[in-house]
């Protein structure tokens, strides 16, 4: 049986009739406020322009901020000059449930499908034109930037977003945060990405939003906060986020949260844990042929089995995992190919398999091209250089190594080759040099302390 939708019509001259009173008015009295300065500010003009001939500049300044109740000849005056109706409101429009698919299609990766429900959207008038839709188009308009990894893009819309930001009810307020918050993921910003997201949790019993969306949100908290290594919030909200998954029978969603619990449970040092989430994701992926998630299940084994120092468990690990790099031929998955086979020069290394280890290094060099990748560039000379025992090593390291790798303040890098200094200058019988770059791999790790027992 098909729903009847009831209309509830509004005789809008008595609404805005100068007897109405603010309670009288309830949303409508938010709403034009908003309405009016988000369209003057979109459209570049003043409030001297817009109230010029019709009242006051202060009169409109109170009208922007919700402080007076104008007469219905006003408000139409106003809108007529802004080229908007006032009798429209988009409040239950029916743009409005497509927008909410469009964005639920972006949420769970159907990229053809957002792509065309995108392009449909973005001809329609009322998207562009009626404030409450455009606001809703252009943030979820970010997150489908972000979803096709035009990061540069989705930071420019973000910022003629956030121009109207003071117009925002609690449900842009909402989407709005969490953009903000995957935004700032994307750019490598992990803290402030943990950030907005906890605003954007604060919106989201207002707001009234669905229980899919918010296990998004606690999916993605758990993401950034392990990336900016705040372990126990991890844990706290990927267990949170799996709850929901498995209710809904989400089984690619879960694997993704036990694959989180795994490296959280890992920073904790609590191995069995993190290889029993490990493991979990293995099988969900193995049934669902989620090559992208057997590739991170092998990667993060590998990374810890090298923690408890089995290093030749971490290279066949790493070995698994390269069957299921090349998927798409993208920068990504070059990207990835070089992280892998850093990690097995590291673990060859480590086993002082010197032919193994170079083996790796020339497939490393062979492939850094194609991504034109300087920092992984850097980290295969040096391990090259240390292997021939170049007497341009320790120089290489001290005067272009290091301090690439402290200016991009990646505090992992610094220590392991801080180290690597301290370790050629007591070789070379300079105490007061190696003690240096010593205590700065020293300082950092007290200052860092999560990163303790990953490079050392």
């Amino acid at each position: 049986m098909m729903k009847r939708t009831c209309i509830l019509k509004i005789d809008l001259k008595e609404i805005f009739s100068p007897k109405s009173t603010v309670d009288q008015l309830g949303v409508w009295k938010m709403e034009y406020g908003k309405v009016l300065r988000f369209h003057r500010v979109k459209q570049g003009l003043t409030q001297n322009q817009l109230a010029d001939g019709i009242i006051s500049p202060a009169y409109l300044s109170k009208i922007e901020n919700d402080q007076t109740v104008p007469a219905i000849e006003v408000l139409e005056l106003l809108y007529e000059r802004l080229g908007l109706d006032l009798h429209d409101s988009s409040y239950n429009h029916p743009s409005k449930e497509k927008l909410k698919e469009w964005y639920e299609t972006i949420v769970f990766k159907r990229k053809e499908e957002a792509e065309m429900l995108k392009e449909e959207l973005s001809h329609q008038k009322d998207t562009l034109n009626n404030h409450h839709l455009y606001i809703f188009f252009e943030l979820f308009r970010i997150r489908h930037l972000l979803l096709e990894n035009k990061v540069e893009k989705a930071y420019e819309a973000w910022k003629d977003i956030k121009q109207h930001e003071d117009t925002f009810d609690d449900e842009m307020k909402y989407y709005f945060h969490l953009s903000s918050g995957l935004l700032e993921y994307y750019r490598g910003n992990f803290d402030e990405s943990f950030q907005q997201l906890m605003e954007a949790k604060n919106y989201s019993s207002p707001a009234g939003i669905e229980k899919w969306e918010i296990s998004d949100l606690y999916y993605h908290l758990s993401l950034s906060a392990s990336q900016a290594h705040h372990v126990s919030a991890s844990v706290f909200y990927a267990d949170q986020a799996l709850e929901i998954y498995k209710s809904q029978y989400d089984l690619a969603k879960s694997a993704d949260c036990h694959i989180i619990l795994g490296i959280s449970y890992s920073r904790l040092k609590n191995y069995t844990k993190s290889l029993e989430n490990y493991n979990l994701a293995k099988k969900i992926a193995s049934q669902t042929k989620d090559n992208q998630q057997l590739k991170l299940v092998y990667i993060n084994i590998a990374v810890l089995e090298s923690r408890i120092e089995n290093h030749d468990s971490a290279i066949l690990n790493y070995k698994k995992s390269l069957n299921y790099v090349f998927e798409s031929k993208s920068t990504y998955d070059y990207q990835e190919y070089l992280n892998i086979v850093h990690g097995l020069i590291i673990e060859h290394y480590r086993l002082d398999d010197k032919s193994g280890c170079l083996e790796w290094i020339e497939k490393g060099l062979s492939e850094v091209e194609k991504t034109a990748s300087e920092s992984h560039y850097l980290h295969f000379k040096v391990y090259y250089n240390l292997l021939k025992e170049l007497p341009e090593t320790l120089p290489f390291i001290e005067e272009t190594v290091l301090p690439y790798f402290q200016k991009k303040k990646d505090h992992v890098y610094v220590i392991r080759y801080s180290k690597f200094l301290a370790d050629l200058f007591e070789r070379q019988r300079m105490y007061k040099r190696s003690s240096e770059y010593l205590r700065l791999a020293m300082q950092l790790l007290n200052k860092h302390s999560h990163l303790g027992g990953i490079m050392l």
